[in-house]
């Protein structure tokens, strides 16, 4: 029986909290962090292939619309944003994809227009979610380091998208090589540029983005050197006994 200071009822408590249903849950739950930014690094991974290689077109749109929209959602999914950040996205991207499936019927070729607000949102909203979602946490574990790399590929494709603004807002042709980019161009010459892989095809044709591309390469490099280098080198294996 409960004695009269309530002894059953705290044997209760550590019983519940030393359980095996709790032992499983503090396992798993990590792991299934871990797993959502994974999921969210694979639809980076496939977004920047199809914006890349996918040839032009309004259902083309539609569908780089969609899965831009699903990497958002996903982003800040795994990174355990607040309901308003959530509602705000999923309005955006319902906007985007009816503004996509609207130039796809009426083939008015405004390609650009259709996914800008998404664009916006992932390169601004995402990485800023993720950050202080990892950080909220307080835990060094692979669910930090496959939130820092989402971070990075996310940088390519700002800055991607920054090069892009720079060229449809100026009167000049940002490239040296070619006068009409499109949106695989400056992608490829983002990734090219934030690695220091430096080809060398495409090249910055003004003071300006010459500029931001050196402060691209810099920022990447030290990014890897100690944003990812410190998160994997200080990333202590679980040991068991």
């Amino acid at each position: 029986g409960a004695g009269p200071d309530g002894g059953a009822g705290a044997e209760t408590a550590g019983e519940e909290q030393g359980s095996p249903l709790a032992a499983i849950e503090e396992e798993i739950g990590p792991r299934s962090d871990a797993a959502r930014f994974g999921g969210v690094l694979v639809l980076l991974l496939a977004t920047f292939i199809m914006l890349a290689a996918a040839p032009q077109g309004g259902w083309v749109t539609v569908a780089s619309t969609a899965l831009q929209a699903l990497t958002l959602l996903a982003a800040l999914y795994a990174a355990r944003s607040g309901r308003l950040l959530m509602r705000i996205a999923l309005a955006v991207s319902a906007l985007s994809l009816i503004s996509a499936l609207i130039d796809a019927i009426a083939g008015t070729g405004d390609q650009r227009a259709a996914f800008f607000l998404v664009d916006v949102m992932l390169i601004a909203a995402a990485p800023a979610a993720i950050v202080v979602g990892i950080t909220r946490r307080r835990r060094l574990d692979i669910q930090t380091v496959m939130g820092a790399l989402c971070v990075y590929v996310l940088l390519g494709m700002f800055w991607a998208f920054l090069f892009q603004s720079i060229e449809a807002v100026g009167s000049s042709p940002f490239f040296a090589q070619t006068a009409h980019p499109d949106t695989s161009d400056f992608l490829y010459f983002s990734f090219v540029t934030l690695t220091t892989t430096g080809y060398g095809d495409l090249t910055a044709a003004d003071g300006l983005g010459r500029a931001l591309a050196v402060l691209e390469a810099l920022f990447g490099q030290l990014y890897l050197v100690t944003v990812v280098a410190l998160l994997v080198g200080n990333l202590a294996p679980r040991r068991r006994f």
